[in-house]
């Protein structure tokens, strides 16, 4: 049986290099990491918010989120490939994103359930707004291809912002996220993944769920 061929995008640069970086970022900051990343990150931003917690217990919730957000999702893909439900594992085709989305909600709604709520209400809504993302992102790729590598990246100045509404960080760690969001958001256009309307859809999306997550939840 012959497998379906995706349409892949084609480069906005003719540049090898910057096809390469933009790759290995796509790959650095894949959507599937950046929920786990912004947890370890809400850990060495606001370590008071976690006194409750030995680091043992910590370093165990970081390991059982990156089962439910980064493991399973992944091996979703790559069965769902295997199975040929989804023509390319990279999901450029609008139709190969329905799968791994739905399943990437259900594990990230069971990593919900089953942790967040027993920790600090930053993770808690974290994860809520991730699971808010995903489903947002699940409605609207019907009829519009929103980037999920920037609605994911847009999790982490979403968390820092409502950390600094709320902890009254500094403004560094924004600066900082600010920085990987666009760093994404450029990489994902060079690679004529997306264009911009895509790609600022994609950012609107990751900031909103996690402020309007934090609040809701408060």
């Amino acid at each position: 049986m012959k497998r379906r061929q995706a349409r892949k995008p084609q480069p906005r640069t003719r540049s090898k290099g910057l096809i390469v970086f933009s790759r290995i970022a796509s790959f650095v900051f894949h959507p599937f990491f950046m929920t786990t990343i912004a947890a370890f990150g809400i850990y060495k931003l606001v370590p008071s918010n976690f006194h409750d917690y030995s680091s043992s217990a910590i370093r165990i919730f970081i390991a059982k989120l990156a089962l439910f957000t980064i493991f399973f999702p992944f091996l979703s893909v790559f069965l769902f490939r295997k199975l040929d439900l989804i023509s390319d594992s990279k999901m450029h085709e609008a139709s190969d994103r329905i799968y791994p989305l739905l399943t990437a909600l259900v594990f990230y709604t069971l990593a919900y359930w089953l942790m967040a709520p027993g920790l600090p209400i930053f993770i808690h809504s974290l994860v809520f707004g991730s699971c808010l993302s995903i489903f947002i992102l699940f409605i609207v790729t019907n009829f519009y291809k929103i980037s999920v590598h920037t609605t994911a990246a847009a999790i982490l100045p979403g968390v820092c912002i409502v950390l600094m509404l709320s902890e009254k960080i500094t403004i560094k760690p924004l600066i900082f996220a600010l920085l990987i969001a666009i760093i994404v958001g450029i990489v994902r256009w060079l690679l004529g993944a997306h264009t911009i309307g895509q790609i600022l859809l994609g950012y609107l999306t990751g900031i909103f769920t996690q402020v309007g997550a934090y609040y809701y939840l408060q």
